[in-house]
């Protein structure tokens, strides 16, 4: 009798492990109904809400559509208190530096009440799953981070000021900054309308970094770009570099990131000096 019921335990058990894992085997239930599967687990402090987790992160649905892709880069995420059974910061609560981990979480939770989008994509239904891939970098107070960004911002700033010397001193250029930081060098003088804040500018460029390599050209899409100056429409280097300028003047401005895109855009890195080939063609 013992052993009957030994082994109706046994066979139970086994149904409900299969039931709870054929999708994803391997994976471990809590009860809230959150999957996880660590990978690496150093055994350190876990992170807690209110915490700062640096994360290296990939998401997407159980059917293969891609809704997020780190690629190898990080960011910080704020941990907060759970906001439904098995979301993604109980998950990220299991972990701690260099831990890394996969989680499974329902997708209309998700996506609504935890990247609170209003509508649900398409491919979205009650049955769909989302699955993370996470490895922790870090985990800070919010100070700990902002002191952190200040002196990687430091840091960069000073790396910037020896490129930019580097670059002025191998080119024998004689301009010098202005107190933001820009040069600006007049290449052919203009004989028209100087351009003025509030004036509707158009204006041929050319984008390089400091290596030559060209990043974007009105050019090459044969059409000057337009807009009103001094209204902050374009980066600022932009908006004080024309403002110097006359109709038909051709300058070249070399710019620090801190008047470009700072921590970066698209195809430009973070703390990255630029240099703009530009012509003003009207001023309106």
């Amino acid at each position: 009798m013992f052993r009957s019921i030994v082994l109706l335990f046994t066979i139970v058990s086994l149904f409900l492990v299969s039931c709870n894992q054929s999708e994803f085997p391997g994976f471990e239930k809590a009860d809230s109904g959150l999957l996880y599967k660590i990978h690496i687990d150093n055994k350190g402090i876990k992170a807690v809400p209110g915490d700062y987790m640096t994360l290296e992160m990939t998401y997407k649905t159980n059917e293969d559509s891609l809704l997020f892709d780190a690629q190898g880069q990080t960011f910080p995420l704020q941990l907060e208190e759970p906001v439904f059974a098995g979301d993604i910061n109980e998950a990220l609560a299991l972990l701690g530096v260099g831990d890394s981990a996969t989680f499974v979480i329902r997708a209309d939770s998700f996506l609504i009440r935890n990247a609170k989008l209003t509508v649900l994509p398409d491919f979205v239904d009650e049955q769909s799953k989302v699955i993370f891939y996470v490895k922790v970098h870090n985990i800070q107070t919010l100070e700990e981070l902002q002191a952190e960004g200040e002196e990687r911002a430091k840091l960069a700033q000073l790396k910037e000021d020896k490129l930019i010397a580097d670059y002025i001193a191998s080119h024998n250029i004689k301009a010098t900054a202005s107190e933001s930081g820009l040069y600006f060098i007049l290449n052919k003088a203009g004989s028209g309308k100087k351009a003025h804040a509030g004036n509707t500018v158009y204006v041929h460029y050319k984008g390089t970094f400091l290596d030559g390599t060209t990043f974007d050209s009105s050019y090459d899409r044969n059409k000057p770009i337009d807009f009103q100056l001094g209204m902050g429409q374009v980066i600022a280097g932009w908006d004080e570099g024309i403002s110097l300028m006359r109709v038909g003047d051709e300058a070249t401005f070399i710019m620090p990131s801190s008047l470009g895109y700072g921590s970066g855009r698209g195809q430009i890195p973070p703390f990255t000096p630029l240099v703009f080939e530009v012509k003003l063609i009207d001023v309106k």
